[in-house]
């Protein structure tokens, strides 16, 4: 794993406690900024990754969720102390290490915004390391909209903050209540993320897309999660994103939006599931419109 390391002293975080009091959110929730007793600096661990090369007719999955979960297991198997509660992009360009951008993600040299990071809580003494509470946008964004552009429900605010109530990663996120309609026809061939925000920055300019690893193919094949059967994918991006219930719903959308009416029995037969019926029923409407 070719991942960076960076040694950084411990974060006051004061904005960032300030900005989740006032618009807390699902990415903001469950994270935590105090450091517990003993530790003396954070220890980040940063893994760049190539997104997948776009192809539009079949399933496609976001490669960060495969370098996110390659570096969650790294942390939790070599670190004592995990710290996977804080919050990493306000420390990654509160430290300098990255530059925020108007699509709320950071930048950081060489990798654009194609990196996962982790953390871990450690004891040693930190290299001093100059700390701004409220770093402004990257230069290049200042004059630059395109992520504001093709964003498809307007969900940034052009300042570097997202409206999850319209983010359709963070609609997807969420099993109940069930998305908004005029959500589902936007999923497109997304299973989970959407980089459409991160495909028009010209940060990421630099780095290059790769085709999608067949085993990751087979993995989301969308027979195979309809089913219910997502043993093959849980490795790959974790447990809790691999939920049986969520990846049905999220195979439903997809075959929705893709027009894969061969998929229509496997459909029809979730309608009366609790939690992919709506999804299902929708998917199934959608189809048969065709």
């Amino acid at each position: 794993m070719d991942a960076r390391e960076y040694l950084v002293p411990i974060p006051p975080l004061e904005r960032w406690k300030r900005d989740v009091a006032a618009r807390p959110t699902p990415f903001t929730d469950g994270l935590c900024a105090d450091a517990p007793e003993g530790a003396r600096s954070v220890r980040l661990f940063v893994l760049p990754f190539a997104p997948f090369a776009p192809a539009p007719e079949e399933a496609m999955f976001s490669a960060y969720y495969l370098a996110s979960q390659t570096l969650y297991e790294h942390v939790k198997a070599n670190c004592a102390r995990p710290a996977f509660r804080l919050p990493l992009k306000p420390i990654l360009a509160g430290y300098g290490l990255g530059r925020r951008g108007r699509n709320g993600l950071v930048a950081i040299e060489g990798m654009g915004t194609c990196f996962a990071v982790e953390a871990a809580w450690s004891g040693e003494e930190a290299p001093p390391c100059a700390w701004t509470e409220e770093p402004p946008l990257d230069e290049t964004c200042k004059d630059c909209g395109l992520c504001l552009r093709a964003c498809p429900v307007r969900a940034l605010d052009g300042a570097g903050y997202v409206d999850t109530a319209r983010c359709l990663r963070a609609l997807a996120a969420k099993n109940a209540p069930p998305m908004p309609e005029e959500a589902m026809v936007l999923t497109g061939n997304s299973l989970w993320g959407c980089d459409l925000c991160q495909r028009a920055c010209p940060r990421n300019a630099a780095v290059r897309p790769v085709p999608m690893p067949e085993e990751v193919r087979a993995a989301i094949s969308l027979e195979r999660l309809l089913a219910g059967d997502t043993r093959a994918l849980a490795p790959l991006i974790g447990a809790n994103y691999a939920r049986k219930a969520r990846m049905r719903i999220r195979a439903c959308l997809v075959a929705a939006c893709l027009g894969k009416s061969e998929h229509l029995p496997a459909i029809r037969a979730l309608a009366a599931d609790p939690l992919v019926g709506p999804y299902a029923r929708w998917a199934a409407r959608r189809l048969e419109e065709r």
